[in-house]
């Protein structure tokens, strides 16, 4: 994984440059100051501001020139850097299988209106695999220089069902891409920044392989956006072998994920400690690299994309469950072997049946399939979402009868009604929110 964002020191000394200072330094003060109240408060501090940051109430600060870091009042909060450790193996292929997931595809490959959002270095879109699967991508730090390491992390989530080479947990969503990395380091203010781009852009899922062992407030106020809006947050534990997590990995909204090699065995790497969730395969993963190629490495950051792959594929399935059913769903189907410890393995390892265990939006659905004119009757169903689900019966392609007597919500509903005429009819179920629909639909014969 993108491992240890490790502090930056920022002693001062004489002679050094404001600008050193100024981009690693930052402050959080409230976000509903006005401009003015702002610039008081920061005066007041001793600090001045050299930008403001894209999350309201976080600057980028530096001295006044008149004073020196000891006279600073303010609470400053060092930007972290992020630096690439990763292992290659060369081991076969084995994670889909060890985690079921071929076994669940069935209830789906991953939906086009899906996206998952890879917060990495740059990914290779020239790359075969991702034709027509990338969404869009973006730079936020440096020179974009297509990576390894997130075209890897790429290839696991949602490399293309196309007969060649691999093919990804989703294969049938689409992917964001946010570059975060300028060389082998990512600042944090970067990697939250490239968070609100995903955001901005629709993720349905975020991809962390990275992490610090220092929380950062900026990155985890945009982590907090994204939870807000019902976005599952993925991130590596980390590659140290510690009785200690990676920030973000241990905040409670995010999924944190540790590696188990093939036989399910806690990967001697993989960091473990109060708040690991889930484990996923992480050792010996084959999957896209740079100049349209293909190689095995190993890290806490391979297992997370496969974890992001099949919430991916849930959400394909269902996309307005909520986070938390998902969440809870994601740990009770994972599996457990005796001897495990929550501390090394978390709720077990990750298992695709949960997909089983994902309603859809509508569910459950009790209609007759033959009735008699003007018979009436009645039809129920169970609506498993947050979203807006509109009831039709079509006859011929023309509406019959629109039930919009309430605005359906989590739970089971009943609608009676008659059909007059003769004839085949359908009715339908199409539940909404923003670009996601999904449809249910059941055929009635009057005759």
């Amino acid at each position: 994984m993108k491992n240890k964002l490790a502090l930056l020191t920022f002693a001062i000394a004489v002679g050094l440059p404001t600008s050193a200072f100024a981009n690693s330094q930052y402050v959080q003060y409230d976000p509903t100051f006005t401009e003015q109240q702002k610039q008081t408060w920061l005066s007041e501090q001793g600090l001045q501001e050299v930008r403001e940051l894209k999350q309201d109430g976080f600057s980028l600060v530096e001295p006044l020139p008149h004073l020196d870091e000891s006279d600073v009042e303010a609470e400053l909060i060092p930007v972290n850097v992020a630096e690439k450790a990763m292992d290659s193996a060369q081991l076969q292929q084995t994670y889909l299988d060890q985690s079921r997931i071929p076994t669940y595809w069935k209830y789906s490959r991953g939906k086009s209106d899906i996206r998952v959002a890879i917060i990495d270095d740059a990914i290779d879109v020239k790359h075969s695999e991702f034709k027509n699967v990338i969404y869009k991508t973006t730079t936020i730090s440096g020179i974009r220089k297509p990576d390894d390491h997130g075209t890897h992390v790429a290839g696991i989530v949602a490399a293309a069902e196309d007969g060649k080479g691999i093919v990804g947990v989703a294969s049938g969503v689409k992917l964001i891409g946010a570059d975060v990395f300028d060389g082998d380091i990512a600042e944090s203010i970067d990697i939250g920044d490239g968070i609100l781009y995903a955001i901005a852009q629709g993720a349905d899922v975020i991809n962390l392989s990275l992490g610090q062992y220092e929380p950062d407030p900026y990155m985890e106020e945009a982590i907090k956006k994204a939870e807000a809006k019902n976005i599952m947050v993925v991130s590596a534990a980390g590659n140290d072998g510690r009785n200690k997590l990676l920030f973000p990995s241990s905040m409670k909204s995010v999924i944190s994920v540790g590696s188990v090699g093939m036989l399910g065995r806690a990967s001697t790497f993989s960091n473990y400690g109060k708040g690991l969730n889930i484990m996923a395969p992480g050792e010996g993963l084959y999957s896209t690299i740079v100049g349209n190629k293909y190689g095995y490495l190993d890290g806490t950051s391979m297992a997370t994309p496969v974890v992001s792959g099949v919430i991916a594929l849930a959400k394909s399935k269902n996309p307005f469950i909520s986070n938390n059913t998902l969440r809870d769903k994601l740990y009770a189907a994972a599996a457990k072997k005796k001897g495990d410890t929550t501390l090394h393995y978390g709720t077990g390892r990750l298992n695709a049946g949960m997909l089983a265990t994902i309603p859809a939006p509508i569910s459950k659905v009790t209609v007759p399939s033959v009735l008699k004119p003007n018979q009436t009757f009645s039809f129920y169903f169970d609506e498993y979402s947050n979203a807006k689900t509109l009831t039709r019966i079509y006859k011929d392609g023309k509406v019959v009868k629109t039930f919009t007597n309430e605005r359906l919500r989590n739970g089971t509903h009943k609608y009676t009604y008659a059909l007059k005429e003769k004839g085949t009819y359908k009715l339908v179920f199409a539940t909404s929110a923003g670009r996601h629909t999904r449809v249910t639909e059941r055929v009635i014969t009057v005759k």
